[in-house]
């Protein structure tokens, strides 16, 4: 991620925004499954860094909605092409028939430490989800 000219806290703002469209700071946290306090932290560098604004939602003023700026829109594609090419190099040599069998373990851990199926990394149509680092 950080020879994409990003980091794994700007991966996670990016690509969330990105699943979810323009959404609350309590819908960020919740997609990536970390705190109120450590989602803010990270989408302020992002808009420090000018990838994503900060808007008022018309339906109630204390909430803002995040969206990603042009600029955010280009990095998250950077990072997604580092994402796949890492994933790539993770995933070489193992078999199509392996790669189901290891879904199909993490997928029992998951259920075994009481993690909802829908907490699993989302996939993006049309896309494979890439490795969240």
């Amino acid at each position: 991620m950080a020879l994409a000219g990003g980091s794994l806290g700007t991966w996670i703002v990016l690509s969330a925004i990105k699943d979810e469209g323009i959404v609350s700071h309590t819908v960020l946290a919740s997609h990536a499954h970390v705190d109120g306090a450590t989602i803010t932290y990270h989408v302020d560098r992002a808009e420090k860094l000018g990838l994503v604004m900060r808007e008022a939602d018309p339906d109630d003023r204390r909430v803002k909605r995040l969206r990603l700026t042009a600029k955010g829109e280009h990095v998250y594609e950077e990072l997604w092409s580092a994402a796949r090419e890492f994933q790539a190099q993770v995933i070489a040599g193992i078999t199509d028939a392996e790669q189901a069998r290891l879904r199909r373990t993490l997928a029992k851990i998951r259920a075994n430490l009481g993690v909802p199926a829908d907490a699993a990394p989302a996939h993006r149509t049309g896309r494979e989800a890439p490795p969240r680092r």
